[in-house]
């Protein structure tokens, strides 16, 4: 049976849910939810005490006339949140409003060390110089909670990382590592399954059905989104398409077997590849091989569209008869190279996917791709934030 204070919980989640979405006034809220006018006042009154909620000014009357509505918005900058995500190259840090707007943020190289603590304790140094910087900018607003993506295998009910083909850790606590020297709650996530959080919190719940998003960084990362609840499986493993074979022939994965997808479709393997074309490629980052690009350099166009476009087409043309989508989302930065490498990678798929039902299908490049990992772990906390699950652990 549900108490009086569970079912007020539930309704005050319900409003701030609603006011979230878009600016609406008491009225709009009482006839969405149907819930009565003395009681959503109240507890819209609550919420602007809290400073989740504020006053906007008026809307305009009716046609049957009267007084104008009170109009209310959601305070996103209330608090802030933490957002770590890293791999074997960098780790990247940000301070983020509640809807994943970044207000500062640093990028640097990393050291993996064969105890995992000595690198969370550089990254957590480092999340304390950027809320003292905050801090000197005017920035007060408390730090509620910590998001934070990692590449791997993430058990994220007990915040471990199981497993990384990209790290030498295995089983590794760093929740609760965290935790204690940071003493907010942390949140630990698979980075492909962050970057869907942040297409799902962008789109305001218009993707009702299914989306599928293909992160394409140093590795390739999947996550699925099924009536708006990113889906996990049995044991936080499920959609791990990046090692399905796509080749049997093809190059070694970092995972030992041959012709995985990861091994022919991501940044590392473009980069890879373009280096067996022409050595003068070795030690460029993607940014300076995207320079390359753009400057008309033949040999990456060649690679980028008839190597990786081609491969990511063959791998989510499998994607599409396995899930069927509404939207499939490639995210990261390979987008950058733009949209003729979107139609690349479509024209692929559509040479390969025979059914009309699953053509229907819309694969686009995400518009939300830039410090994408930071972002996701970001929006790892403002999902739980907007949830009645994890809402009051994190605002309390």
């Amino acid at each position: 049976m549900i108490s009086k204070n569970d079912m007020k919980e539930r309704n005050r989640m319900s409003i701030l849910k609603t006011i979230r979405r878009g600016v609406c006034s008491r009225a709009d809220i009482s006839a969405t939810l149907g819930l009565s006018k003395p009681a959503v006042s109240a507890l819209v009154d609550e919420l602007i005490k809290e400073g989740l909620v504020y006053e906007t000014g008026r809307g305009d009357s009716t046609e049957a006339g009267g007084k104008k509505p009170i109009l209310l918005d959601f305070q996103a900058n209330v608090s802030m949140i933490a957002a770590v995500s890293f791999n074997n190259k960098h780790y990247e840090v940000a301070l983020v409003d509640l809807v994943g707007v970044v207000k500062l943020y640093v990028k640097k190289e990393i050291h993996i060390y064969d105890d995992y603590r000595q690198t969370i304790d550089l990254i957590v140094q480092e999340i304390r110089d950027l809320i003292q910087v905050a801090r000197e900018q005017g920035h007060q607003q408390p730090v509620i909670a910590c998001g934070v993506a990692i590449r791997g295998l993430v058990d994220t009910k007990m915040g471990i990382m199981r497993y990384s083909s990209a790290m030498p850790w295995k089983d590794a606590p760093i929740e609760d590592y965290m935790k204690q020297s940071l003493d907010i709650p942390i949140f630990l996530e698979n980075d492909a399954r962050a970057g869907t959080y942040v297409e799902l919190l962008n789109s305001n719940g218009a993707y009702s059905n299914s989306l599928v998003c293909v992160s394409v960084g140093l590795g390739i990362g999947t996550g699925v989104a099924i009536g708006n609840e990113v889906y996990r499986g049995a044991f936080d493993g499920a959609v791990n398409l990046a090692h399905a074979t796509i080749d049997h022939d093809g190059p070694l994965c970092r995972c030992g077997n041959r012709g995985c997808w990861e091994a022919l479709a991501s940044i590392t393997a473009f980069s890879e590849e373009l280096v067996r074309r022409d050595g003068k490629y070795a030690d460029l980052e993607f940014t300076e091989i995207l320079n390359l690009y753009h400057e008309g350099d033949a040999v990456v166009a060649d690679v980028l569209f008839n190597y990786t476009g081609y491969w990511l087409g063959v791998g989510i043309a499998n994607i599409l008869q396995t899930f069927n989508p509404e939207v499939l989302i490639i995210q990261g930065e390979l987008t950058f190279v733009g949209p003729e490498l979107e139609r690349k990678i479509t024209e692929v798929v559509h040479q390969r996917v025979k059914s009309a039902v699953t053509k229907r299908s819309v694969i686009r490049f995400s518009e939300h791709s830039e410090k994408l990992q930071v972002r996701g772990a970001a929006a790892v906390i403002s999902q739980y934030f907007f949830s009645d699950s994890h809402h009051r652990l994190i605002w309390k």
